[in-house]
């Protein structure tokens, strides 16, 4: 059977979403997402492959990680809900930063004036 996305697909999610009682905020947003995954897939086939490349895509138009992985995190609820389990992506991997970048520290005279 092939894995292809139906407006009627999008409509039980939004209802399974409120059945679930996702705040309204996650709910627009997980919608937002998956629309424009929708949208991005134009009807075709929905693989493994397929999510993947729309994940990496959005890096290369300049979204942010972290925006990237809330997008990816909104379409794998979708394709959980399908039951698509195998067309389910991972996140990026994020670096945490230890330290803070020295173009943003505080300058010692600053921080006396501020404490």
């Amino acid at each position: 059977m092939e894995n292809r996305l139906k407006s009627t697909d999008l409509r039980r999610f939004a209802a399974y979403l409120r059945q679930e009682e996702k705040s309204a905020g996650t709910i627009e947003k997980y919608l937002r997402d998956a629309r424009a995954f929708a949208a991005h897939m134009n009807g075709k086939t929905v693989t493994r492959e397929s999510v993947a490349a729309w994940r990496d895509g959005l890096t290369t138009q300049g979204y942010a990680p972290a925006t990237v992985n809330s997008m990816v995190a909104a379409v794998n609820a979708l394709l959980r809900f399908l039951g698509w389990e195998d067309c389910r992506v991972k996140a990026l991997r994020l670096q945490r930063r230890v330290f803070r970048e020295q173009s943003r520290a505080l300058p010692r005279a600053e921080y006396d004036r501020l404490h």
